[in-house]
């Protein structure tokens, strides 16, 4: 069912979509909750965007929701329709960062290796035995 909502929404929001702003958005991930009463949509965008383009894009979603859900009622035949929320899915983002902090820290560590300077290790504890 969530492939056929992402499907859908893909479509409509590409047919629907007035604000400029959507013109680069695509839908990343669709989640269903197990009541089937909310589907939360996860949205990215093909350019680089800051914070306030992220609210600005969560926002006009957030206005075409009402008549997205409408359009999603024949495709999901179900008598009472899921709520749509959107936010703008950071995961990517996120997963970048993390990425270039690891390869950082490697390269770090080959520098460190090819010039002998390895870390101290701490002197043991001398009890009095």
């Amino acid at each position: 069912m969530a492939g056929t909502v992402r499907k859908h929404l893909g479509v409509e929001l590409a047919r629907q979509a007035r604000d400029p702003r959507l013109g680069s958005v695509y839908i990343e991930s669709v989640e269903i909750s197990p009541d089937l009463g909310l589907i939360r949509v996860g949205v990215r965008a093909l350019t680089l965007v800051d914070d306030a383009g992220r609210r600005a894009i969560e926002r006009a979603l957030a206005a075409m929701s009402k008549g997205l859900r409408a359009s999603l009622g024949p495709v999901l035949r179900m008598r009472r329709m899921p709520e749509l929320r959107f936010f703008y899915d950071q995961g990517q983002d996120h997963r970048a960062r993390i990425d270039a902090v690891l390869a950082e820290i490697q390269e770090e560590d080959r520098t460190r290796a090819s010039s002998g300077d390895e870390p101290d290790e701490p002197d043991e504890p001398k009890g009095d035995s």
